[in-house]
């Protein structure tokens, strides 16, 4: 260090976390930046075990500078309902965290589950990671993987089918985008006319074979342009997901989350669409029955493990209030329910929705919009703007209220070697106590 008139000019500095504590001993942010002079101390295990930084669901290494310590940064189980996210830019290791997260929410074994959409078709196999949740130790008991084929790994699978027999008008608010109530009306109207679980299959031919006016002839209406829009709607329907049969493949997803399996639902290959689709229609039949088993049956409620949703893309889905996502968010904490939103673009998130997520693993993020509103919008980051955009690939800073009281610095684990590392785990692994039940999932093992 050399003085250049009232400054000081340093040709190294190791940056350390500042914590500050107070006569009650509680850890928290500083209130005040450090003099010249004062005495920096690094971590000892008494500081460590202070600061509480360890929880179930392991995600990597308290970080020191460029350097990972040996000592391991944890989520408690009980921030899942207060919603996550991981953000950061494409390449800056987002489906890294998102496999080590919920690897460790499968080592739970049945305590916590998860829901995890995969809209790139990677979390499986992991491909250019070279390992996926396939590879787990307790894959086979713990993980159901669901998508529109067979998958090329040994796993319980089953496909993606929802039967258009199942549907009621009420249901299309979640399937099909910008439903509106003069078209929920309508599609009452058919449905009531019809009184048949075909009413679905019924209009679409109608409208096939006389086009708007066949299906007029069955409901009559004034507002043709109001059953255009909705004929158009039902046309969008994937016909090889929506098909004509009474299945829904949701109700073996509710059944495998509440016996303590993950699931994996691939829709990658299908249009944007479709995916919304999917993801809301699955999503509003589990929190359902979350939400319904608390009100109807408390103490069968307090058994259901905790329950995280991880969704790609999440800025595409939690744009606005008023959706079943952001519902999630801002409501279903007492249910034992989180949203994970795992985004490149958080300034894409509904501002009210956003400061709702209370734990966030935050990487690498360059482009100054979503700095600026990551540092507007999250606890602890009023000084981290450079920080964010000079963090190394798997680098992050973690914000998790209300346990901890400042963004710590994290080395995310490397999946490969975080699955090496629990490698014995299978050895030694507990009963499940759960009673699973005999279903179709567990018939399709190939």
């Amino acid at each position: 260090m050399r003085t250049v008139g009232p400054y000081s000019q340093y040709r190294y500095v190791e940056a350390v976390i500042f914590l500050e504590k107070d006569n009650m001993g509680n850890i928290r942010s500083p209130t005040l930046n450090p003099e010249y002079g004062w005495p920096v101390k690094t971590l000892d295990e008494t500081d460590y075990e202070t600061l509480r930084l360890s929880g179930k669901l392991e995600i990597g290494y308290l970080r020191s500078g460029e350097f990972a310590t040996k000592k391991t940064v944890g989520i408690d189980l009980g921030n899942i309902p207060r919603m996550m996210a991981i953000v950061g830019q494409i390449g800056s290791g987002k489906t890294n965290a998102e496999l080590v997260l919920n690897s460790s929410i499968m080592f739970t074994n049945g305590e916590a589950v998860g829901l995890i959409f995969d809209f790139a078709g990677e979390l499986l196999t992991g491909k250019e990671i070279g390992k996926g949740l396939a590879d787990h130790p307790f894959a086979q008991e713990n993980l159901v993987y669901y998508g529109i084929e067979k998958p090329e790994r040994k796993i319980p699978y089953g496909l993606i089918q929802i039967g258009l027999k199942k549907l009621t008008p009420k249901d299309l608010w979640f399937l099909l985008p910008e439903f509106t109530y003069p078209q929920e009306h309508y599609a009452e109207k058919l449905y009531r006319r019809i009184a048949s679980p075909d009413w679905i299959i019924k209009t679409i031919e109608a409208y096939k074979e006389e086009d708007v006016d066949g299906v007029t002839k069955i409901a009559q209406t004034r507002q043709k342009s109001v059953v255009e829009a909705f004929l158009r709607k039902l046309l969008s329907l994937n016909e090889k997901i929506f098909t004509d049969v009474d299945y829904d493949f949701t109700h073996q997803v509710v059944e495998a989350l509440t016996n303590g399996k993950t699931v994996l639902v691939d829709i990658s290959g299908l249009r944007e669409e479709t995916q919304k689709q999917i993801v809301g229609w699955v999503v509003s039949r589990v929190v359902n029955h979350y939400r319904e088993l608390w009100r109807k049956d408390f103490e069968s409620w307090r058994r259901l493990p905790y329950l995280l949703i991880t969704i790609e893309e999440a800025h595409k889905f939690l744009e606005e209030k008023g959706t079943i996502f952001s519902d999630v968010a801002l409501t279903y904490r007492k249910y034992k329910v989180g949203l994970n939103a795992v985004t490149p673009r958080p300034s894409g998130i509904n501002r009210d929705i956003f400061a709702e997520l209370w734990t966030k693993i935050i990487l690498k993020t360059t482009l100054k919009e979503d700095r600026v509103y990551l540092s507007e919008n999250t606890p602890y980051l009023e000084y981290s703007d450079t920080e964010l955009k000079m963090l190394d690939v798997g680098e992050a800073l973690l914000v998790s209220q209300p346990k901890i009281h400042f963004a710590v610095p994290i080395k995310i684990f490397d999946y490969k070697e975080f699955l090496d590392l629990h490698e014995d785990t299978r050895k030694t692994k507990k009963p499940n106590l759960t009673t699973i039940k005999r279903s179709k999932i567990e018939e399709n093992v190939i």
